[in-house]
């Protein structure tokens, strides 16, 4: 054991001294949170300013009773003046088209960003109602901007829920109830809580946390491996009366210890970046317990031995810093399978998932985000999976470590 102590101990000061290594472990771990904290305080942000509503409208003076239901539902409205058309032949004009220019002078800005979008009434609006006839809103937008969505939701559900309540009168008026429209009602009932409703959301934490086991003990992995081949200083280790063994035992040490660290800053930072982002204002919450901090701590540790195992493995084959950089680059894109999985999963978590590495972590920690408890026997089963994995890299690695050709090829 001191052998190998003495060679993780060696590791971890080249690796301090290496400001690539010390970037590997702090940046990442910083660089997830912060996007959780801005995307969630943007996604509020969103909601908040679609409660305040402003919505330009050409042809207000035609529809004064949507008009004054927009009003009334707490719809700011903004008049514009069509300078572009005078004539009242053309106003009264069947069907009514907006002269080219007004149009033209519309688009521009809303692409300048001036507008979010405009709603065009026709002149013609209170005749073809008064007719019982179908009349054509235009609401023009640009669908590109996803900050505008949320506002031309709002509004187009404003215009619907109108829509519906004339409907409603023009049956009446005529004796017929309203409800012979409607042979089907559909009530929805969410039986989700706050929690599970923040899954959606917040799935990208697992993802971030597998990421951090990968990149956080990338720096050292490659540098025990394929930089000691490049640098010539692999065949002087290897001439040491000592087990290959405890060589790879204490190189994997040393890049474990990183990716363990990068991991557990990455967990504490992400659990910092919820507390600080109002989830109550989106109808979301989320909470954990002691024991979920237990299972979390025990299946994601594991990934750090296992992360390291790969890379150690994969880097032994590379003759230069370079050729383990790209290898690696392959592999550290390995943590998106179980993002994918999850994401077109139709099926509730089992057992056997619990036995795939990073998959296994994924869903375990997507259940624990969406408040659903999973037993602590399932996140032994994904920690106990992760360890023999890695120890298989480790055996293969070892194997390799014992063949010449590691120094003369």
């Amino acid at each position: 054991m001191s052998i190998w102590l003495v060679i993780t101990r060696k590791e971890l000061l080249d690796a301090i001294r290496d400001r690539r290594a010390l970037m590997a472990l702090l940046l990442f771990p910083v660089i997830g949170p912060f996007v959780i904290y801005f995307m969630f305080n943007t996604i509020v942000d969103i909601a908040e300013e679609a409660k305040d509503l402003t919505l330009p409208i050409v042809g207000a003076e035609y529809a004064p009773d949507l008009v004054d239901f927009l009003e009334q539902s707490g719809i700011k409205l903004t008049p514009i003046v069509n300078e572009y058309e005078t004539s009242s032949e053309a106003r009264n004009s069947k069907p009514y088209i907006y002269p080219a220019r007004l149009l033209a002078d519309i688009r521009e800005k809303i692409e300048n960003r001036t507008y979010d979008f405009v709603l065009l009434i026709p002149p013609d609006f209170s005749i073809r109602l008064g007719e019982s006839k179908t009349v054509n809103l235009e609401l023009f937008h640009e669908s590109s901007r996803a900050t505008a969505q949320a506002k031309m939701g709002r509004v187009q559900q404003t215009i619907s829920a109108w829509h519906q309540e004339t409907a409603s009168l023009r049956l009446m008026a005529r004796g017929i109830s309203p409800t012979i429209a409607r042979p089907v009602s559909i009530e929805k009932i969410d039986v989700a809580s706050p929690q599970a409703r923040a899954q959606r959301i917040l799935g990208m934490i697992p993802f971030f946390i597998i990421v951090a086991a990968f990149v956080c003990g990338m720096g050292i992995a490659v540098d025990a491996t394929a930089g000691e081949r490049e640098r010539k200083s692999l065949e002087p280790l290897l001439v040491n009366p000592i087990q290959r063994t405890s060589i790879v035992v204490g190189k994997w040490m040393a890049a474990a210890t990183f990716s363990g660290l990068g991991l557990l800053l990455v967990m504490v930072l992400n659990l910092l970046a919820l507390n600080q982002v109002p989830l109550e204002q989106l109808g979301l919450s989320f909470s954990i317990s002691a024991t979920e901090i237990i299972g979390i701590v025990m299946i994601t540790l594991p990934l750090a031995f296992f992360a390291t195992a790969l890379q150690l493995f994969v880097g032994i084959f590379a003759k230069s810093f370079k050729d383990a950089q790209a290898y690696l680059s392959v592999i550290s894109m390995l943590p998106m399978a179980p993002l994918f999985f999850n994401i077109f999963n139709t099926v509730d978590r089992e057992l056997w998932m619990s036995l795939v590495p990073m998959l296994g972590q994924h869903m375990l920690l997507a259940d624990v985000v969406a408040g659903k408890n999973p037993p602590l026997f399932d996140f032994a089963v994904a920690a106990v999976s992760v360890v023999l994995f890695s120890l298989v890299f480790i055996y293969g690695a070892t194997l390799v470590f014992k063949r010449e050709r590691i120094i003369f090829s």
